[in-house]
């Protein structure tokens, strides 16, 4: 009788655990060959995943890529590779060779990504994948796909508020998440009494996610445990968090030396612990295999890593050609042709009657967007109004949200992934900050760090800019600082037909979209227009000229246009010809525009209500002086408000922010020259 026939009944089918101690033996050979690329200086990042190859093997085996997706973080390349990740493609990502389908040289190593696989390009940043996984779960549920969504982190990442957030969300909605947190009791060196008081099962559980603990080194107990929970979520009961413990056989990193903050005993202990010897002597001990073939399996996997390795190594580094390609897509949206708006009023309608009217008509035009944010909702519809009237027009797709920034757009941010189009509001500019380590590292960055892989087609609606009493804390002007991340759009617009055709804009356009709303234009009389047609677009990147002149060119965007206007009519009474530009679009600049009005008035003034230091009229000064030097008669000036908060008083706001006398002393400086 064979030693099958003759075995007690098994709680893992012994061809399941012939394929995890295959697959683990593979991921042991990977590292073990990336520890010397790493001696050889061919490798700047490697964190070895020795001690979490059965967990991260096992769900790959329990969940079905392509159909589920995964988040995973720095160290998952066993999840990788049990996926199906191809060894080549696993070795050109580590060694940042051309060729590399996880992102070409852009992304560090140990960051994977395939779409075919649905294992999303990652950051290396910690517990940022959360909020992201939770919107891609939204998306899954609202498909009604069955996917479920796998997230995971170290134990030192659930420190992060992030985390606290996802859990919240994906609670509240019911979403189909799968939190894993891979415990093996250190954030680099730092021990997990030291990260928290609590267990993590426990935070779990405190926002209503059912949550288990399991030995991730055990396959047996993760069969038992982990198939009944995935059935759940696919059920539609929700999220699960599991929290396996894990060992850390090898350094947090090429970086790190354990042994100065891990003692010989304890190394000694987890090394008896290893998950891969575990599983060869199940193997023996249960007959399933001999000695002879264990090392008949051992030398054929390390052969075909080895081969994998060498084709890799024998790659070039990647090209120069293509280094900023995938910041953003090819886009007609872009620098096209602006057309001539239909109007479809007889009176002019506000600003915020026009953004309205645009998100309405979009929401018709596409049943992907979807839209929160806090308070956005009826009765309210907004702090402001904008959106009034929408979540009862469109129920379920216009929601509010918890009150949170970073969940606010990461979750928006996922869904994107998801194939989504959100469109989010922050309340006020002064808030959105814890936001934006989404916003920088995780939004703009998807597209590029995944080589056009995917594509994060968010719209970040921003309510921002003072004189309106609002003080330090409702007030701030943030252009400037999105200007500065390469990924995002950022569009300003001044009046209602503007804010029309941008916001439709930003609503079709295939990269995320940062629309700033100033606050002061929302009702503003000057800001009204008749109202464009709903087929009426702003191409992204074309300025306007709202007035002619021959003597100075004015730079402007925002609520200074109308101080611009107003310069420009009196000083029309003074025989001065002053050419006023507006903007509407940051990010892509207008730069034709600019130079071809500056070679003709020879004097420019850059008018912004952002700070002056480091201001965007800083950038376009630089620029104007590069490119225009020779036609200029006078220096380029700036004015904008100075560098202080903008203070509650109203005489002390109106002391900070530019005014037209301001402006005024800064037409005629260039004009003395």
């Amino acid at each position: 009788m064979s030693a099958n026939q003759s075995a007690p009944s098994r709680v893992v089918p012994d061809a399941l655990t012939l394929e995890l101690y295959r697959k683990m033996l593979t991921v042991f050979y990977v590292e073990e060959r990336m520890k010397i690329f790493v001696r050889q200086g061919k490798c700047p990042f490697h964190a070895s995943t020795r001690g979490h190859e059965k967990l991260q093997t096992a769900m790959a085996l329990l969940l079905t890529p392509g159909r589920d997706w995964f988040f995973s973080y720095y160290r998952s390349k066993a999840l990788a590779l049990g996926l199906g990740m191809p060894l080549k493609d696993v070795f050109l990502g580590m060694l940042s060779r051309e060729g590399d389908p996880n992102s070409n040289g852009r992304n560090m190593p140990e960051q994977f990504s395939s779409r075919e696989l649905r294992l999303v390009a990652q950051t290396a940043c910690t517990g940022t994948q959360y909020l992201p996984a939770v919107g891609t779960a939204r998306a899954a549920k609202q498909d009604a796909a069955g996917s479920i969504v796998y997230v995971s982190s170290g134990e030192g990442a659930t420190s992060e508020g992030e985390f606290f957030e996802a859990l919240n969300w994906a609670a509240r909605e019911r979403l189909p998440v799968l939190f894993v947190v891979q415990n093996n009791g250190y954030a680099i060196s730092v021990p997990q009494h030291e990260q928290t008081a609590s267990e993590i099962c426990h935070i779990a559980k405190g926002f209503s996610v059912p949550s288990v603990t399991v030995d991730g080194t055990a396959f047996d107990a993760i069969y038992r445990t982990v198939p009944p929970i995935i059935e759940g979520i696919r059920r539609g009961d929700g999220p699960a968090l599991v929290e396996a413990f894990v060992i850390r056989m090898d350094p947090h990193s090429s970086s790190d030396d354990q042994r100065k903050y891990r003692s010989a005993e304890e190394l000694q202990d987890v090394a008896s612990r290893d998950p891969i010897a575990s599983t060869e002597r199940y193997l023996l001990d249960q007959g399933l295999l001999a000695a002879t073939q264990v090392e008949s399996i051992r030398a054929d996997i390390k052969a075909e890593v080895d081969r994998a390795a060498d084709e890799a190594d024998a790659a070039p580094p990647p090209s120069t050609a293509d280094l900023l390609a995938h910041i953003y897509a090819p886009d007609p949206l872009v620098g096209g042709e602006p057309m001539p708006p239909r109007t479809v009023s007889s009176e002019p309608i506000t600003f915020i009657d026009a953004l309205n009217h645009g998100l309405r008509e979009e929401l018709q035009r596409n049943p992907k967007i979807v839209m929160w944010g806090e308070d956005i909702a009826d009765p309210k519809g907004g702090v402001f109004g904008v959106t009034r009237g929408l979540s009862s027009a469109f129920p379920g797709r216009v929601v509010n949200s918890p009150l949170a920034e970073a969940s606010i757009v990461g979750v928006a941010g996922g869904m994107a992934i998801g194939g989504y189009k959100p469109i989010v509001e922050i309340q006020f500019a002064d808030y959105l900050w814890p936001g934006f380590m989404q916003m920088r590292d995780e939004i703009a960055t998807v597209r590029w760090r995944s080589q056009g892989a995917w594509n994060c087609p968010v719209v970040v609606r921003i309510a921002v800019g003072g004189y309106i009493k609002g003080g330090p804390w409702h007030s701030a002007c943030v252009e400037g600082f999105f200007a500065h991340i390469p990924g995002w759009y950022v569009v300003f617009p001044s009046s209602a037909d503007d804010a029309k055709g941008l916001i439709r804009t930003a609503a079709r356009a295939q990269d995320p979209v940062v629309f700033l709303e100033h606050k002061g234009l929302y009702r503003r009389v000057q800001a009204k227009a008749l109202e464009p047609d709903a087929d009426y677009i702003v191409p992204f990147g074309r300025g306007r000229i709202r007035r002619e002149g021959d003597d100075v060119t004015i730079v402007t965007w925002g609520s200074t246009l109308y101080l611009a206007l107003e310069l420009a009519r009196q000083m029309e009474s003074e025989g001065r010809s002053l050419e006023v530009i507006d903007l509407r679009s940051i990010v892509p600049l207008d730069e034709d525009m600019i130079f071809a009005s500056v070679r003709k008035t020879s004097r420019v003034v850059v008018a912004h209500e952002d700070m002056l230091t480091m201001g965007f009229g800083a950038e376009i000064a630089a620029r104007v002086a590069q490119n225009c030097f020779s036609f200029l008669d006078a220096p380029v000036v700036r004015v904008a408000a100075r560098d202080s908060f903008v203070p509650a008083a109203p005489n002390l706001e109106l002391a900070v922010l530019p005014s037209v006398q301001d402006l005024r002393a800064g037409v005629e400086q260039v004009l003395r020259f």
